[in-house]
């Protein structure tokens, strides 16, 4: 359930596109909107005031949307200037997460990149950060050349959502958020597969598989029957789901232009965080998909999702790999 929606903010009309959809969803939900700004580290704000002024504004331009329901509130780092050695500033993104802990926040949307300019050709620094420490979910939007102001009243729909697994629990566990969004807009869903071709027609028998890997290779069949076998646990829900097992060599580009082509939305797929092998093994095509999508990312991370007590049920048989 969407109960508080945070957006950041950092003055620029890229960060501000946020806003059309996340008025669109604070209103279907019924849920409150809490826009923030990190204080700029100039010394003529040293008080926040601009920064203040900023989210003031851009409050007025759109209460109206949604009358009682939006607040604002200007982060800054507290430190004590009598302390030394200096303790080191909070990147904006952590002072984001401890934020959201902080207020209860439900989702984070914002722009994966503000000030950079719409034709930086990689993600913007502080989404980049915030997605891997985020408590909460975090629904990622790429800017275009529009701003807000033109859109702010659209209702904007969220017809289709593709949810990207990859036959592991931690890929599966972005799916109640996924759900979250979409009961908002009655929304269908995909879940998508990618299979690398060197697995494609391979027996499951022939994977030799080490005992510390948590995401086993699966041929074509497996795939298949897992994500149908998911898809039923969805349907049992009450949610529209569709299946699709595709043949790829870059599990990120058939995301990409899967969810192109077949009109999606809304990308629902889970991070691993920072390091280690699952870093190596689902991040990754998380990076890329937000990097190169065109499509609203919604990226979960998986070492938070702990916190939500629900879930989808088992998708696979007790003892299976898949």
């Amino acid at each position: 359930m969407l109960r508080l929606i945070m957006v950041p903010l950092d003055g620029s009309a890229f960060a501000e596109q946020a806003l059309p959809l996340a008025l669109t969803l604070a209103r279907r939900a019924e849920a409150r909107l809490h826009l923030v700004r990190v204080r700029a580290s100039l010394p003529l704000d040293s008080d926040g005031a601009m920064a203040e002024r900023y989210l003031v504004r851009i409050t007025e331009q759109i209460e109206s949307e949604l009358p009682d329901r939006i607040t604002h509130r200007v982060l800054m780092d507290e430190q004590s200037p009598l302390e030394y050695p200096p303790p080191a500033a909070r990147s904006v993104a952590d002072l984001l997460a401890a934020h959201c802990t902080e207020q209860d926040v439900d989702l984070v949307l914002m722009t994966t990149h503000g000030r950079g300019g719409v034709r930086r050709a990689w993600l913007g620094s502080v989404a980049d950060r915030f997605m891997r420490v985020a408590p909460r979910p975090v629904l990622l939007i790429r800017p275009q050349d529009d701003t807000f102001s033109s859109a702010a009243r659209a209702d904007r729909g969220i017809s289709h959502i593709v949810i990207a697994v990859d036959g592991s629990e931690l890929a599966e566990q972005v799916i109640p958020y996924a759900r979250d969004i979409g009961n908002l807009f009655a929304s269908r869903f995909t879940l998508l597969r990618v299979v690398s071709p060197l697995t494609w027609d391979m027996a499951p028998e022939a994977f030799a598989v080490h005992p510390g890997l948590q995401f086993p290779p699966l041929s074509r069949a497996d795939a298949e029957q897992y994500v149908e076998r998911l898809a039923d646990r969805l349907r049992e829900t009450e949610m529209t789901v569709e299946v699709h097992v595709v043949r790829a060599p870059s599990a990120a580009s058939a995301i990409v232009d899967f969810a192109a082509t077949h009109g999606a939305d809304l990308i629902a797929l889970t991070t691993a965080g920072v390091g280690g092998i699952r870093r190596l093994l689902l991040g990754s095509v998380t990076d890329k998909v937000v990097r190169s999508s065109d499509v609203a990312v919604l990226v979960c991370n998986v070492q938070h999702v702990g916190e939500r007590t629900e879930t989808v049920g088992p998708a696979r048989p007790e003892g299976a790999t898949i």
